[in-house]
Order: C-alpha cells, then structure tokens, then sequence
C-alpha cells in the first residue's frame, strides 16, 4: 500500500484515503445548511436581502463551476482543494460577524467558490490517488464510502436546529467553520497524484505559463469529449435521470400536505429519502452490471414510477416512490461515476467532471417548478422550504422568532435543498443546481 509510485512519485495509499474520508465527513457537517433561512430572518433580514444573498450565490456558482475545475488542473487538485477550504472558513466567519448585506453576500459568494473548487476536484484527487497505484477497480468502493460518510455527516448536520437553545446566530458559523478548517487541514495532508508527465512538471511552471496551458487544456478537453463519445453520452443520460432527484423531493411535501399529512412530520419523508439513498449506495457495490446502458433502462424505468407514485399515489405510496427515485439513482451514480472516470484522461479530469455538473445544473431551469406549484410554495401553503420566507421576520426582544422555531422543528433535509447545501459528495451532479433550481420557483 506504501509503496505506489508510478513516475517515481510515490503516494500513501492509506494516508491518501484517510485523509479523503476525513475531509468528506467534516465537509458535509454544514450545521447552518438546514437553518440558514432562520439564521438570516432571525438577524432582522427581509425577504429581498434573503434573496439578493441566494442569488448572488448562484451567479458565483455558474460563473465558476468549470474555470474552477480548469484550475484544478492546472495547479493541483490538492491545492485547489485546500483553497475552496480556506474560503468556506472565510464564508462561515464572515457570515458569523457580518455587519450588513454587503458582507452577507460576500460571504455567499465565498461560500459559492469554495463549492465550485470542491466539485470535480475531489473525484479527480480520488480517481488518479488510485490510478497511480493501480487500483482503480476500487474507485466504486472508495466513492461509495465517500458518499455513505458524507450522508452521515449530512444527517447530523440537519439536527443542527436542536442546538438554537444553545447557539446564536455566530455561534452557528463559528461552529461550521471549525469542521470547515478541520476537513482543509485532512486536505492540506493529502498528497497530489501525479499520474502523466503533464502533472509532473506543474510544479516547475511559471505564471507566464499559464495562459498557454490554459488554451492548451480547452483544446484537450474538446477533443477528449470528441474522441470518446461514451463520456459525452454519459454526461447527458445521467443529469436527465438526476432530474427526479430533486423534483421529487420538491413535490413529495406538497403532495403530502395535499393528502392531509401532519405539518410538523415533514422532516420524516426527508430522513427516509436520506436512508433510500444509502441503502441505495450499499447495492451498488454489490451489483455489476454486464451492460451499463441495460442497467440505466432498467433505473430510468424504476425513477419513471418512483415520479408517478409521487404524483398520483396515497401517503405511503408517495412517500415509497420519493424514496425509490433516491435510491435508484444513487445506484445508479456510482457506477456512472467509475465509467466516466475510466473513459475520461487525467490531465482533463476535473475539467470534465465540473462540465459533467454544468450540464445537469443548465438541464435542470427549464426542469425547475413553475405555475401552481411555484405559488403554493410562495404563498407557504406547503412546504417549509419557503416559509420563513414569506412570513414575518422581525426580532422579538433579540429572540428567535416564531417562524424561525417553526422551520427548526421541521428539519426537511435542508429546506429541499433549497439553500445552497450541495449535492456534489453525495453524487457528483448538481453542485450549483439544487439552490439554482428552487430559485426559480
């Protein structure tokens, strides 16, 4: 395990891994993810800054997703890494001891670099640590634990709410940026793959440099998609079937509420989803499928069902077919995942995850809700996703305010991911569309 080293770069396996597990399961401990919403109101912001913040957001977000995995390439995953880290413990302090909305969305904008550093670099980092000691074929375990760990950790982090009695509004971020600065400093102890002689010679190369590598990448990356159709195809088939993912946990409360479930039982659907999908990454390391595309007819056929069982179904059927939709496709990820990485070459790898990521965000705005279900959610008839948005935020005698508590107690899994909490660990789709999509609402 020690003694990897392909091109005389040699790399700790073991060191290697514990490092990534570490900085998965801190990484997803975002406490203030499920309350940010609260967190705001409670500090006497309306709904328009609330806004202003979120959207500046996901301007950052699509603004950077792809030039942020080019720099990976580039310069380092490890380095790149290490900087999305050092700007999430900016964003959280910030957020912590911010004055006004100016430096709100600052640290917004952190908050959305750091992501767009995070997503393909880590699977990149991960895919060649174990190409360069010949273990690629346990790139499938390896993610899957990857994600197990950051659902735990996510899971965790929704009970954030609990800790109100004990935490104010800073106390929140300054909590989060301590887990923050613990998973940069698993990264800072990471070892950089180096895999071609590309990646050998990054250190030796100058910022005069740089704009040449930097055409010279595109141009790779162009042909690299040309060259092998199958990752072409593979980009778009898996960001149409993630589509469900998010708009099933979207329309499940709704549904529910529209079939006389309990309110404050929301949160319920949400930890069964969450459950759907870790049982979900457990049986796909325990399938191997012969024929990738076979296998994607046979989920594609199982996410259409999960749809209509959302849609049309009783409580119970509802709530099976959200988690069926969780489930399939989390299966589904992590095959996608190993084939995509083996197809694609490494100096292009975190470029082409972060298009991977882009396509599916772009898929999902015309995807997004619109109509009526847009004007339930506006109009907090359902879903808590938008209620402390569209009731009253004032302050009571420095107090959280009732709405606020309201939202802690339904604890939905990150207000459906409408706040800028990113899928990317848990399946590498999506790191700018969940908090994109529900902007459209």
């Amino acid at each position: 395990m020690k003694g990897c080293s392909p091109m005389n770069h040699k790399l700790n396996l073991k060191k290697q891994l514990a490092c990534i597990y570490t900085n998965n399961f801190f990484s997803g401990l975002r406490i203030t993810d499920a309350v940010w919403v609260a967190l705001l109101a409670a500090r006497g912001f309306s709904l328009w800054e609330i806004g202003v913040a979120e959207s500046v957001f996901h301007m950052v977000s699509l603004t950077f997703e792809v030039p942020s995995g080019m720099a990976a390439d580039l310069l380092g995953r490890r380095k790149t890494l290490v900087a999305g880290g050092v700007c999430m413990v900016l964003s959280n302090l910030l957020m912590a001891f911010a004055p006004d909305l100016f430096f709100i969305c600052l640290a917004m904008a952190l908050s959305a670099l750091a992501n767009a550093m995070f997503s393909g670099t880590a699977s990149a980092l991960t895919y060649d640590s174990l190409k360069q000691c010949g273990r690629t074929d346990d790139y499938l375990r390896v993610s899957a634990n990857c994600s197990q760990l950051s659902m735990l950790a996510t899971a965790v982090g929704s009970l954030a709410s609990t800790l109100e009695r004990f935490l104010r509004f800073s106390g929140f971020y300054l909590l989060s940026a301590a887990f923050e600065g613990t998973a940069a400093a698993a990264t800072a102890l990471m070892t950089e793959p180096i895999v071609t002689e590309t990646q050998a010679r990054r250190e030796k190369q100058t910022f005069r440099d740089l704009p040449g590598q930097l055409a010279r990448l595109v141009r790779d990356s162009i042909t690299a998609l040309r060259a092998t159709p199958l990752a072409a195809k593979l980009i778009v088939s898996a960001a149409v079937l993630c589509i469900p993912s998010y708009l099933t946990k979207m329309f499940v409360q709704q549904r529910l509420i529209e079939l006389g479930w309990p309110t404050a039982l929301l949160f319920v659907p949400m930890l069964l989803s969450g459950l759907a999908s870790m049982l979900g990454v457990e049986a796909a390391r325990r399938l191997h499928p012969e024929s990738l595309r076979r296998f994607y007819a046979v989920c594609a056929l199982l996410c259409g069902g999960g749809c209509a069982l959302v849609g049309a179904a009783p409580v119970l059927g509802c709530i099976f077919g959200c988690m069926l939709v969780q489930g399939v496709i989390d299966t589904y990820l992590l095959h996608e995942d190993q084939k995509f990485n083996d197809v694609i070459p490494s100096d292009q790898r975190a470029t082409l995850i972060s298009v991977d990521s882009m396509v599916y965000s772009l898929l999902m705005i015309p995807a997004s809700p619109r109509g009526r279900g847009g004007r339930h959610l506006r109009a907090g008839r359902c879903g808590p996703c938008r209620a402390g948005r569209s009731r009253g935020a004032d302050r009571h005698g420095g107090a959280w305010p009732k709405d606020a508590r309201l939202l802690s107690k339904k604890r939905t899994a990150g207000f459906l991911d409408s706040c800028p909490a990113m899928r990317y660990n848990n399946d590498r789709k999506g790191t700018v569309t969940s908090g994109l999509a529900s902007s459209m609402v």
